[in-house]
Order: C-alpha cells, then structure tokens, then sequence
C-alpha cells in the first residue's frame, strides 16, 4: 500500500509513533502539494492520504473529488470532514475497512 504522510504537522508524540509504522507500508512518499496528492489518490496511484493541517484550500476540492472517486475518509477519531474543519487530522482511504487497517496501522504499536 502507498501512502502520502505529512507528519510535520503532527503533534511529537503522534509523529513518533506514525514515523515508526511507515515502515509497515510499501512506499511511503509527500509532494507537500495536496492537490497532486488528491489527485493521484482519486486516480488509483496512492491508496493512502494522512493529513493532520486542514486548511480548507489545501483539502476541501481534493476531499470531494476524492469522495466522488469513491473513496472515504474520515477524522483520526472516526468524525466525517466538514471544509471548515482545520483540525483532527483526516485519513483518506478506499473504503471504511481499510481506513481502519490504516488507522490501527498507523497509530498501533511498532
């Protein structure tokens, strides 16, 4: 599974842990340009988003056409998204169940 992970933008204890289950995953990549990276999600070529900085001009065009694709997505905490949320992180995957492995994946023990 591909993953785009900004892990900046992530609190020091999430992003230690998150750095630390990358490795779980095939490729693990960032452009730092998350309409490239919602568009090649919604294309196929990723399978994975992780974004904690929810600036609505850098994800409310990209989560809808990600939607529309039929992907899902959701807050770290399960919540849906709302454009003007900016916080809670968001976890884009292809469906409900893999959001999930994500999920445990990402935030589980090494």
């Amino acid at each position: 599974m591909n993953i785009v992970a900004g892990t900046n933008f992530l609190s020091p204890e999430l992003r230690q842990a998150v750095r630390k289950n990358l490795s779980k995953f095939a490729l693990n990549f960032w452009l730092r340009c998350a309409a490239h990276e919602y568009r090649l999600a919604a294309s196929g070529n990723c399978e994975l988003l992780v974004y904690n900085k929810l600036m609505p001009w850098d994800h409310a065009a990209g989560w809808l056409l990600y939607q529309e694709a039929g992907g899902f997505s959701a807050h770290f905490d399960g919540s849906s998204y709302k454009p003007f949320h900016t916080t809670g992180g968001l976890i884009c995957a292809s469906d409900q169940d893999s959001w999930q492995a994500a999920k445990n994946c990402l935030f589980g023990p090494v």
